[in-house]
């Protein structure tokens, strides 16, 4: 659904649903609604669910304000 989880930008600027995340609020993150398997949003991974402790993590890194670590040289992709 042209999702990218590579970088932060690919996040922000999300898929066809809209943005997967929103910094500092992870209710409102379709991505963490989708690990978190609600209704209302694709289950991601589809066919397993992340542990409980995995998809806290990720929520306590969107409520951060989902910090992306920068390269310590510039690298091409």
């Amino acid at each position: 659904a042209g999702l990218r989880i590579d970088s932060r930008a690919a996040l922000l600027a999300g898929g066809d649903s809209g943005p997967a995340i929103v910094p500092g609020d992870s209710k409102g993150s379709l991505l963490i609604q989708a690990v978190r398997r609600h209704e209302d949003v694709s289950a991601m991974p589809p066919d397993k669910p992340l542990s409980a402790s995995t998809v806290d993590h990720l929520a306590r890194w969107v409520e951060a304000g989902a910090p992306w670590p920068r390269p310590a040289v510039d690298q091409p992709f």
